[in-house]
């Protein structure tokens, strides 16, 4: 089996501190790393009232642009945000970091209010619990995200045609959350964004028979039982896992997890090619594209060309 990808979960407060300190900022760049979450205590239940906590779209926005090749899941709990906002920010950190970002969804989240204020009244067949909402929260992004296909922005001068817009379609998405679309930001250049799911403990992953229920929504799966496993810095990598996040806790020295980590790439964990998006970088292939009913009618040439 071959070695197992790095990656690393960090916290709020060793956030704040990459966001602070260009030195720390350059060596995290440096490492060949799979991902970083920033902000795991947000998906794992460790970020109370008294924790660092940060947004994580607004952090990854900023640490891209001041990096090269870091590479980062944005972290996406239950009740923080409405999908169609989500999926915005989403794509456009996918546009600005040239294809280095996604979203990780999970089902716990002690920092945010209990009450989901998103969420339509649901038929009771809908699964309404928080990984319920969540699951339903990752396949509105990705169907969002996958509602304007960037190939139909032609800008084709004899035509006066800028965007193909019948290719722009609703994504009609009803249950916990309803939303008609499509997106206003077209998906990002190097196709839709990696979404992944937190399993904070074995059973925290919507599974059936080792699939998971998120219509082709979740493309990597980590922590729980899955072959991506969470570990404490002072664990040992387990020997059949596919890649493993490096956890750092909340009295941690950032400077010693980047020493940590760059240890296990020296011994025992794979280097991670820096050039490439995190799609590729993971070999995750491209979820196939539903196409709903045309947001649009057929473009028609300006009358004056």
């Amino acid at each position: 089996m071959a070695d197992p990808f790095l990656a690393l979960g960090l916290t709020g407060s060793a956030v704040l501190r990459l966001l602070d300190d260009p030195e720390l900022r350059a060596d995290w760049d440096d490492l060949p790393l799979a991902f970083s979450i920033l902000g795991i205590d947000l998906l794992d239940g460790r970020a109370g009232p008294a924790a660092a906590t940060v947004d994580g779209s607004a952090a990854a926005a900023v640490l891209l642009a001041r990096t090269v090749a870091a590479r980062v899941l944005v972290p996406a709990p239950p009740r923080r945000d409405h999908p169609y906002n989500l999926a915005r920010r989403v794509a456009s950190l996918g546009h600005l970091s040239t294809g280095r970002s996604g979203v990780v969804f999970g089902s716990l989240d002690h920092a945010s209010p209990s009450e989901d204020p998103w969420a339509e009244a649901a038929e009771v067949s809908v699964d309404t619990s928080p990984t319920g909402r969540a699951v339903a929260a990752a396949r509105a992004v990705r169907a969002l995200e996958r509602s304007w296909p960037l190939e139909s922005v032609v800008g084709d001068r004899d035509s006066g045609i800028f965007v193909r817009s019948d290719e722009i379609h609703h994504v009609d998405v009803e249950g916990i959350y309803r939303i008609a679309g499509p997106l206003t930001v077209p998906e990002p250049l190097h196709g839709p964004s990696v979404i992944a799911w937190y399993a904070a403990g074995a059973h925290d992953a919507p599974e059936t028979d080792g699939a998971v229920e998120t219509d082709g929504a979740v493309d990597l799966v980590i922590g729980g039982a899955s072959p991506v496993p969470v570990v404490n810095p002072g664990e040992a990598i387990p020997g059949d896992a596919t890649g493993v996040v490096l956890r750092s806790q909340a009295d941690s020295d950032l400077a010693e997890v980047l020493a940590t980590a760059r240890r296990w790439l020296a011994d025992g964990a794979r280097p991670t090619d820096r050039s490439r998006p995190l799609r590729t970088a993971l070999s995750l292939p491209t979820p196939a594209r539903d196409r709903g009913r045309p947001a649009f009618a057929v473009p028609q040439p300006h009358p004056w060309l």
